[in-house]
């Protein structure tokens, strides 16, 4: 068997469409934020460009974390995740306990690392095991609704019952993806389903929210929420082409949130029907490039961690927009890549990272594989066949992600 070196070997390319991808998503949020911050950023501070100045700083932050990421191979990350549950679980009870959401009095939300702590951790344990080793109770779906349990648990507690929403469902995509038992992950969806709802129906502000859609889901103009009622006025102000960038009206203290959880609302009345599916088709590209990255990843962590990260962006940004249009019910949560928020944008930015780092493992992986195929057989040298030339970390990946035996 290969040495635990040969894992991370040297690295190939990154996969461009999908930095390119992120980069322009970036850059359509950065002129959002400026577009809809600036007045509510010169009444409370002074400065226009105070948002805009904040987000910029995360930005950098964020670059430079999202490149040392991508420069190291993501199997170093295997030795990080305890550690860095541990470390999420006490920001997030100190929080809980201090009742806070967030931290240092600046847009430094502990929720944030939490989904992609969870991303991590629950990939390397779930790629730990093997499928029949995840089909077995008191080893994978037991242990799996504890951890993952305590951390929704935590969440909601901040109280953040939508973020805790995404980091459910991506664990649980992970853990059906990694080869979860068909009839207890069924029972599973469907028991921690009505637990959710019993959840919701016994936290006041989970209600309040909650009622308001279920009386006027058929016309969100008539809602009693009247953040939800603005947010639709001002989509249907854009039309198709919008009123151009800067020019919409709702950011005057008409729209609640327009820079933060209501900023696709601002997107769609400046830049119309046409700006709002562009930013659609960027998180479907994202989604696209994410799974195929999953696809082609080298081993089970790499696939996983793949998966994760894409669901986790990509709910997120469904649940986002599907609460700025009125489909589903109204909730807190940003807009990833494009809403004010500095731990939302910087941890999206790392799990891009690692998303690219395991594509760079990939590609590199590839580009020895096809070395090796080229070089002339030594004398005597019997010929390999495309079966024996698979690394050891694909070997492990068919046998655990492979059909249960």
């Amino acid at each position: 068997m290969a040495k635990r070196s040969d894992v991370a070997g040297k690295l190939g390319q990154p996969d461009w469409i999908l930095l390119g991808t992120t980069a322009a998503l970036i850059a359509v949020g950065m002129m959002a934020v400026y577009s809809a911050s600036f007045d509510i950023s010169y009444r409370e501070f002074g400065d226009a460009a105070h948002f805009f100045k904040r987000q910029l700083m995360w930005l950098t932050i964020g670059a430079v974390a999202m490149f040392i990421v991508t420069q190291f191979h993501y199997q170093h990350w295997t030795k990080l995740s305890i550690p860095l549950m541990l470390i999420t679980l006490g920001l997030l009870v100190a929080l809980a306990i201090s009742r806070k959401r967030l931290l240092f009095g600046q847009s430094v939300s502990p929720v944030e690392l939490a989904k992609l702590t969870v991303v991590i951790y629950i990939g390397h344990w779930l790629a730990s095991k093997r499928v029949e080793q995840l089909r077995r109770l008191p080893v994978g779906p037991l242990p799996f609704t504890i951890i993952v349990g305590i951390m929704a648990a935590l969440v909601i507690v901040q109280p953040d019952l939508s973020e805790a929403l995404v980091i459910v469902s991506v664990s649980v995509a992970m853990f059906f993806l990694a080869g979860a038992d068909l009839f207890q992950f069924t029972v599973g969806v469907l028991g921690g389903g009505a637990a959710f709802a019993l959840v919701v129906m016994n936290i006041p502000y989970a209600v309040e929210r909650l009622e308001p859609h279920l009386t006027g889901w058929w016309n969100p103009l008539h809602s009693s929420n009247y953040q939800l009622r603005q947010g639709v006025i001002a989509l249907g102000s854009g039309g198709l082409l919008g009123l151009g960038p800067g020019n919409g009206r709702m950011k005057y203290q008409w729209l609640p949130a327009p820079h933060t959880d209501s900023i696709f609302a601002i997107v769609g009345e400046e830049m119309g029907l046409v700006g709002c599916l562009f930013i659609v088709l960027l998180f479907l590209l994202l989604a696209y490039r994410g799974f195929r990255i999953a696809q082609d990843a080298p081993d089970s962590f790499g696939r996983l961690l793949a998966i994760g990260i894409t669901s986790w962006i990509t709910l997120q940004a469904l649940i986002n927009m599907g609460v700025v249009t009125g489909i589903i019910p109204f909730t807190g949560i940003a807009l990833p890549f494009i809403s004010v928020g500095g731990s939302s944008l910087v941890t999206c930015m790392v799990g891009v990272g690692l998303m690219l780092s395991v594509s760079r493992a990939s590609n590199g992986e590839q580009v020895r594989s096809n070395r090796q195929a080229a070089r002339p057989p030594r004398a005597g040298a019997q010929p390999t066949g495309p079966g024996e030339q698979r690394s050891w970390t694909s070997q492990h990946r068919s046998s655990s992600l492979g059909s249960g035996r």
